[in-house]
């Protein structure tokens, strides 16, 4: 399950007026690669395109994580 998340620098990093012109296609391009597309606002880092996949395992994690913390704290 876990895997290497690597963003590619030079066609991962979209601004949001491209993203808003083509959000379609960097869904798809999120779909097929299985790599994140960071979506920038005025230069700076705004948001995270993902797959459905990937946030599925993200999500999966942070839960087991607070689970984990939580059985720690009792």
């Amino acid at each position: 399950m876990a895997r290497s998340i690597n963003i590619d620098l030079q066609g991962g990093v979209v601004p949001i007026s491209q993203a808003a012109a083509s959000l379609a296609a960097l869904i798809r391009r999120a779909k097929v690669s299985g790599q994140p597309v960071v979506i920038t606002q005025k230069g700076y880092p705004s948001a995270v395109l993902l797959n459905i996949e990937l946030f599925e395992q993200l999500r999966a994690l942070a839960m087991q994580a607070e689970q984990s913390h939580q059985n720690h704290q009792q």
